[in-house]
């Protein structure tokens, strides 16, 4: 059966043999009529004729009669016998006339001789034969008396009345049937001439049609001439490649970027199978199942990155778009080739234009920051409160310039599909209470406040923290920015049981109209020319972040002016803590909600613990009890944690405890290392990091001093994280592979630090040469400014990002290489 065509009415059997069965239909039946009424119209001749022959006969008979009756007379005047010559024979032509009519007796059709008329005859014939009987007996004046007395007269008068009177009537009937035969004849030429103009009009409206059919064919014929002419010079001037697949997934049709792409003439493509060109999905069935047609619908009708080969055989990379077309024969395929080489090639220089990027930014930025705030934290001596100031601003813009960079470099990973997010158990009101924390500078900048909300419960989803709180960030400084000076930036999460959602309103102007369509678009702003800072890429980036973890963002208006800002994702439970430990730890604290936290982690690693509220209770617990640890929370009372730990160490006699600092995530942090904490955690503290961090500080007493390969080309960078490092470990530093090498041949360190874009390679290939005296591989860490797949990722034991991993996070992540490493530094 013949599939149907879109467009294309197909010619009806059925109509056409209707048609068929019609016409003959009627032919036969308009002769059959014809006939029909010939027959009648013969009839009606047929009794007009035997009424004349009627006519003429009885006339006969007459005459005949007279001359019977005329040879009888002269027989009686004359005697002579010759006078009756012409009566028998008459006699006879009457007897045979009567005979035939009796035979020739129709109900239906009057007689020509009534009884009447054959009695008459009979009396006629008997007088006459009378007389003649008379005269041959000798009695002529007896005869000749019969003959005057008149009876053969009256029989004759008698006659003529009765053949006269049916000479009349039939006369009449003569007239009726022509009359009527007249008026039928006229009534069958009305018809006839009807039908001849019912024929005619039919004919006409037939070669009407024919015209019209024929007219339209022809405008048909010459719509589809221009229309295959447009398709052609389209298809042939189009720089994709083109083939049309029959339903056996054979060429039938190229156009000419076919050629030129693939390199065959139009006649070496025709008929060949497409899977001798193009790598198509190795399964099983006909050609449709291996493309994915079901029920006439592509389940898939583009193929990116595919490759074709040329005839030359070398591969060509191509996107793939399919097509179905509905024909006759069946449901043919149409391949759009689109040569993506170029592209290919522009891709990999924007690749090698982000990596230098990358590297050649991120590697100094990280040392500038890290330089910047070591001086700001008095490692270079006490500076000037001018320089300060000068240090702040110098910080503050180089930390800004990363966050430009590294938005970039994130959008580049969305395009790519590089963007990876991290899914592992965090709390929701960690990332809200670090966000409300890091935003606070900039709200003082503008006089705003922030108010932060966060429910009692865990908000416990799958995610990663640092994207999360990138997206919080991106939306706390949008309300911030477009709030009024003065105003209160609302932040909070909520939780319905099912999804955790974290809310953001502003008291500003609103979105305007025009720009909410786009406002998650990337390189987006409401009014470009306010003078405002940003790319216009946070709303971009924070929208691929949430959609990456299974959520949605929105905005709507808010009630009583502004916005609200808001995304939700799944929850999931909550995570489990870590292994336990020993030791006695203070806790100076005074946020109680931030000093239960502290402990509960405390606790969970077996160690006993004091809460102290300010630093003067500190000092007088550090005087009456011998502490391992010490978490100190840098808005300590009186004189501030960092002022506290200052003192604690350079006090008499010094105090020597592991100092964990724990801070809400400011732009600053880098200052802390000059103290020789052990790590500074961020507000709400991360429960995995400070429970190494508690670890770390518990092993330092009585850890030998680690040993620490750090690679890299940038000597600032070098400089910073080993100023960072000492004394906790000894920093083994190598600009080159070679020096590397040398230094590997010499000792065998307990860290490796890599950078993966060297001046003459890549840290990578040092991996090879990692293993120490047994074999074993020895513990690296990726610090780079490149971004590191996850394939490499698994193959070593962390990976940090330059200028998004801060000096501080680098010596959290060694201290835990070194513990699941079994040293502790």
């Amino acid at each position: 059966m013949t599939p149907p065509v879109d467009g294309v009415q197909a010619p009806s059997p059925a109509r056409f043999l209707l048609i068929a069965l019609i016409v003959p239909a009627f032919l036969i039946g308009l002769f059959g009529w014809l006939r029909t009424e010939y027959g009648r119209s013969e009839q009606v001749r047929a009794q007009l004729v035997r009424s004349y022959d009627r006519r003429i006969d009885q006339l006969h008979l007459l005459s005949r009669l007279k001359d019977a009756e005329t040879a009888q007379r002269g027989y009686l005047l004359t005697g002579d016998p010759a006078f009756l010559a012409p009566f028998d024979p008459a006699r006879r032509d009457i007897e045979r006339r009567l005979a035939d009519a009796a035979d020739r007796a129709d109900p239906k059709v009057p007689s020509a001789y009534p009884p009447l008329v054959r009695q008459l005859v009979a009396l006629k014939f008997a007088e006459l034969d009378g007389t003649i009987k008379l005269v041959r007996a000798g009695e002529r004046a007896r005869a000749l008396q019969i003959v005057v007395d008149g009876p053969g007269q009256r029989i004759m008068d008698r006659l003529r009345t009765v053949i006269g009177a049916m000479a009349e009537a039939e006369e009449r009937r003569t007239t009726e049937r022509r009359a009527a035969y007249l008026a039928y004849r006229a009534q069958l030429q009305r018809i006839l001439l009807i039908v001849i103009g019912v024929l005619v009009a039919i004919v006409l409206i037939a070669l009407s049609s024919i015209w019209r059919l024929r007219q339209q064919r022809h405008a048909s014929l010459v719509e589809a001439f221009e229309a295959a002419e447009r398709n052609a010079t389209i298809l042939n001037s189009t720089t994709d490649a083109l083939l049309t697949l029959n339903p056996s997934g054979t060429v039938e049709g190229t156009n000419a970027a076919a050629t030129r792409m693939l390199g065959y003439a139009p006649a070496d493509l025709q008929g060949r199978d497409i899977g001798a060109i193009l790598d198509l999905p190795r399964t099983e069935g006909s050609f449709h199942q291996r493309v994915g047609l079901v029920d006439g619908q592509l389940r898939q009708g583009f193929l990116p990155d595919r490759l074709v080969r040329h005839h030359d055989g070398r591969a060509v990379a191509v996107d793939v778009a399919m097509g179905v077309m509905a024909l006759p024969s069946g449901l043919h395929i149409v391949v759009s080739l689109r040569d993506i080489s170029e592209r290919k090639r522009v891709e990999r220089l924007k690749g090698d234009l982000m990596s230098t990027v990358s590297h050649e930014l991120r590697t100094p930025l990280t040392s500038v920051v890290g330089s910047l705030g070591l001086l700001r934290a008095g490692a270079a001596g006490k500076i000037p409160v001018a320089a300060a100031r000068l240090v702040e601003i110098a910080e503050n813009n180089s930390r800004r310039l990363i966050r430009l960079i590294n938005d970039m470099l994130d959008i580049d990973r969305i395009e790519s599909g590089k963007l990876e997010i991290e899914q592992v158990p965090i709390d929701l009101r960690a990332v809200l209470d670090q966000a409300c924390v890091g935003s606070e500078g900039l709200a003082r900048a503008k006089g705003a406040t922030i108010d932060c909300h966060k429910p009692a419960a865990p908000v416990v989803i799958a995610g990663d923290h640092d994207r999360l709180l990138q997206v919080v960030t991106n939306l706390a400084s949008n309300g911030i920015r477009a709030g009024a000076v003065g105003a209160t930036l609302d932040m909070s999460v909520v939780s319905d049981g099912v999804t955790a959602t974290v809310l953001v309103e502003d008291r500003g102007a609103g979105v305007p109209l025009a720009f909410r369509d786009r406002i998650f678009g990337r390189f987006e702003r409401a009014t470009p020319d306010d003078g405002a800072t940003g790319t216009g890429l946070g709303l971009a980036i924070s929208r691929e972040i949430v959609i990456r973890h299974g959520g949605k963002i929105w905005f709507e208006d808010r009630a009583g002016g502004g916005t609200r800002f808001a995304f939700s994702v799944p929850l999931l439970g909550r995570a489990a803590s870590a292994d336990p430990g020993a030791a006695a730890v203070l806790v100076c604290e005074e946020d109680d909600e931030v000093a239960r936290q502290l402990i509960a982690i405390v606790a969970a690693e077996g160690c006993a613990y004091d809460l102290v509220r300010s630093a003067d209770e500190a000092r007088a617990a550090i005087a009456r009890r011998t502490y391992t640890a010490i978490l100190v929370g840098i808005s300590l009372p009186e004189e501030g944690g960092i002022a506290f730990a200052q003192a604690a160490r350079d006090g008499d006699p010094p105090v020597d405890v592991p100092i964990v600092v724990v801070a809400r995530a400011t732009t600053g942090g880098d200052d802390l290392v000059v103290l020789d904490v052990v790590d500074r955690v961020d507000k709400p503290a991360d429960p995995r990091r400070l429970s190494l961090a508690i670890r770390s500080a518990l092993a330092r007493a009585n850890a030998r001093q680690p040993i620490i390969l750090h690679l890299d080309d940038d000597r600032d960078l070098l400089e910073v994280v080993a100023a960072a490092m000492e004394p906790e470990a000894r920093i083994v530093t190598a600009t080159d592979l070679d020096s590397a090498r040398s230094i590997l041949q010499r000792t065998s360190p307990d860290v490796a630090i890599l950078d993966m874009k060297l001046a003459n390679g890549s840290g990578l290939d040092l991996l090879p040469f990692l293993t120490d005296a047994d074999g074993v591989a020895i513990p690296t860490i990726i610090y780079s400014a490149q971004d590191v797949s996850p394939e490499l990722a698994r193959s070593v034991d962390a990976v940090l990002v330059k200028a998004r991993g801060s000096i501080p996070d680098l010596k959290a992540t060694i201290r835990r290489v070194l513990e699941l490493g079994g040293t502790g530094p």
